[in-house]
């Protein structure tokens, strides 16, 4: 992608600016070239770069600077400093008015403020980098006195600043040849971003939920892994529009799920598996959806019209779209697109819950592109998420022993592990994910026996392990204990290792009533 640069020399009596457009993938030392190049420095003193302002977060102490670093400044440990051969432009501006400072000449101190506006994708015909504005001139090198004392005129004549621009695009040409790209060579298929907001716009532009309502679900095979998404538009109703999108066979789960309940809650939601696209009010949007739609060349304007889009990951919080999503998200959109046109000319689909088919969009080759045919398909009336056949034991042979020690005690348990509604982040970039509570609740007295908060993604051996943890801390093992169909699959080798008297039941009641519990109270803090 192009990167647009907005750069002024700051503290030189009048406006110095140059707008640059420069590959994302420009190393630091090869954006240094461009600056030189740009404001007709002549290369002759030391130089960094300064990070003001990284992903939308203020920054202070980053330093990006040559290969060869003062001694003295690392030793005191003031700035982290990185290599400006190794580190790229996309790395550090990530969304618009992310800012940086580059300084020339530490004895002048030519402070030029850099400031990232917008991506876009190359243009045929534009050769990169390239100016495409200008105002003013530069001082000359070892003028900061003269300039100070207001004795240096940097007015350029051409006021329109057409002349300057070309003049700057000239010496582009001529003084970094060995930079110079073309819209052919900087062409970046793994960013779709571009695509996915120009279709979405289309999207809204078409209002497909005028003609398609919550029985028009259709399935489309991704030509990448061969995997359905089921499509669903949004916009009936006339509250919330947009498009959701299903992903393979837990998204069908979860289609299914949505079709059958009521209002979604807080267990509901946490088992999703889709990708949402909706059309907000400006003021409604998140800060990553608005720096999202401004990062990219494509304008959004109107009530009800700014697309945000979230993804739904069993345990994990309602999330940005990564690349791949992205990817399926401008299929889904591509296909809806096609779907809707077919609709008004005639097509008829089959009702996904009336007639356990859906009408699938079939991806084929042909004269080398890639094209779709709809067929129709039955589909399984309960869809369940398979669990892995074979389920290792995860405790090891000793702590298997100890445990085989503990007496048997005259009590019937609850026993279950269970999301919780309170996400942990542990990096600032890292998505969110729901703490699992493992709870153990004593049936007589209704009294928790057991329970503990555990981070990371469910297995065998979380539960394993925690229900180990469960009897070491009873100091016994109960006479009867209850639990829910996964809790059972994912405890099978030890049930049978220590021939444990287990009933899988639907409801767990008290555990149901404890989890309750703990999201109220979340919710009053």
């Amino acid at each position: 992608m192009i990167y647009e640069l907005k750069v002024t020399l700051k503290d030189v009596g009048t406006q110095v600016r140059r707008n640059i457009q420069i590959d994302g993938n420009t190393t630091f030392y090869d954006l240094h070239r461009v600056l030189q190049v740009a404001f007709d420095w002549e290369n002759y003193h030391l130089h960094s770069f300064f990070v003001n302002k990284s992903n939308g977060k203020r920054m202070e102490h980053v330093e990006i600077s040559r290969e060869q670093q003062d001694d003295f400044t690392d030793f005191l440990g003031m700035r982290e400093i990185y290599n400006e051969k190794e580190e790229l432009l996309a790395d550090w501006l990530r969304m618009p008015d992310d800012k940086l400072t580059y300084v020339y000449d530490f004895g002048d101190n030519w402070n030029h403020e850099i400031k990232f506006t917008k991506k876009l994708k190359p243009k045929q015909g534009v050769v990169y980098p390239h100016c495409t504005g200008a105002k003013n001139i530069a001082p000359d090198e070892d003028t900061r006195g003269e300039v100070l004392m207001g004795d240096v005129d940097l007015t350029h004549p051409d006021t329109s600043g057409n002349e300057l621009t070309e003049e700057v695009n000239e010496e582009f040409r001529f003084q970094l040849k060995d930079m110079l790209s073309t819209s052919e060579q900087l062409s970046d298929d793994n960013d779709c971003w571009p695509d996915v907001l120009a279709k979405a716009k289309e999207f809204l532009r078409r209002k497909p939920w005028e003609g398609m309502s919550d029985e028009h679900i259709f399935a489309v095979t991704d030509p990448v892994t061969s995997e359905r998404v089921y499509c669903s538009v949004l916009g009936g109703g006339g509250e919330m529009f947009g498009l959701v999108v299903y992903i393979g066979k837990e998204g069908y789960a979860s289609l299914i799920d949505s079709l059958m309940d009521g209002e979604p809650n807080f267990e509901f939601i946490v088992q999703q598996r889709n990708l949402l696209l909706s059309f907000e009010d400006r003021e409604d949007l998140e800060k990553s959806d608005y720096n999202l739609v401004k990062s990219y060349d494509i304008p959004f304007r109107g009530r009800k019209s700014w697309p945000s889009f979230r993804s739904y990951k069993p345990g994990y919080y309602p999330w940005v779209l990564d690349n791949e999503e992205a990817r399926l998200m401008l299929l889904a959109l591509e296909q809806t697109m096609q779907v809707y046109n077919e609709l008004l000319n005639g097509l008829e689909m089959p009702d996904l819950i009336a007639d356990e088919s859906v009408l699938e969009r079939v991806p084929h080759e042909e004269n080398g592109a890639l094209r779709f045919y709809n067929q129709v398909v039955e589909l399984e009336d309960n869809p369940e998420v398979e669990l892995e056949s074979d389920v290792p034991l995860a405790i090891s042979e000793l702590d298997l022993k100890r445990v085989e020690k503990i007496a048997r005690i005259p009590a019937t348990i609850e026993f279950s592990m269970e999301y919780v509604d309170m996400p942990v982040q542990n990096e600032p970039e890292e998505r969110p994910a729901f703490p699992i509570l493992a709870l153990a609740v004593e049936r007589t007295q209704g009294l928790a026996v057991y329970q503990d908060l555990v981070t990371g993604d469910e297995g065998p051996s979380v539960w394993q392990n925690q229900f180990i943890n469960m009897i070491t801390a009873m100091e016994g093992i109960p006479e009867t204990i209850l639990v829910d169909e996964k809790t059972a699959h994912y405890l099978k080798p030890l049930i049978t290792k220590l021939k444990l008297n287990v009933d899988v039941e639907d409801e767990l009641p008290l555990v149901r009533q404890v989890i309750n519990m703990v999201h109220e109270s979340l919710l009053s803090d």
